[in-house]
């Protein structure tokens, strides 16, 4: 399910960024059955990709949106990566080797870490255009924004295939 964003003010995005660790941890804990939740972490679902790789993919999404912050922050004319605000455009050059445990706790860092960076951004920041590489320009709000999303689909897409796979 779509989740509208557009009133989205930074307050809120800290809050729901300081939320998501809990709440990636309450869907990846164990369920009262047999199996580890290492190993139905680490099934592919229908998609291809299992609930420890999504949820690292959130982690390194917000590390990516977080260093754009820093950019938009610092420099007075950055060029941020498409990945900012385009999902399709991240594409990371290693694999996965997380454990469940790993995952979280990148998770927790990477929440955190966003949060405060959008508590460091000045009024100014918020709606400063700033350029997208081959892209269109956008605000430290429309980067924050995205961050939430991602947190917001990403978790829905664990929990759905934590749900395929223990089927």
């Amino acid at each position: 399910m779509a989740i509208d964003l557009s009133k989205l003010l930074p307050g809120d995005a800290v809050a729901a960024l300081r939320s998501y660790p809990r709440r990636y941890r309450s869907a990846l804990s164990p369920i009262d059955d047999d199996e580890s939740i290492e190993e139905i972490g680490l099934r592919a679902g229908p998609d291809g990709r299992s609930a420890v790789e999504v949820a690292a993919d959130t982690a390194r999404s917000w590390a990516l949106q977080r260093e754009a912050l820093r950019q938009i922050q610092l420099d007075g004319d950055p060029v941020l990566h498409k990945g900012v605000v385009d999902a399709s455009e991240r594409q990371w050059q290693s694999p996965v080797h997380e454990t469940v445990a790993s995952v979280l706790e990148q998770l927790d860092d990477g929440a955190t870490e966003l949060a405060d960076a959008v508590g460091s951004l000045s009024t100014d920041d918020w709606q400063r255009r700033v350029t997208v590489a081959g892209g269109p320009s956008v605000t430290a709000l429309d980067v924050v924004r995205e961050a939430v999303r991602v947190g917001h689909d990403n978790l829905g897409d664990v929990e759905r295939t934590l749900d395929a796979v223990r089927r």
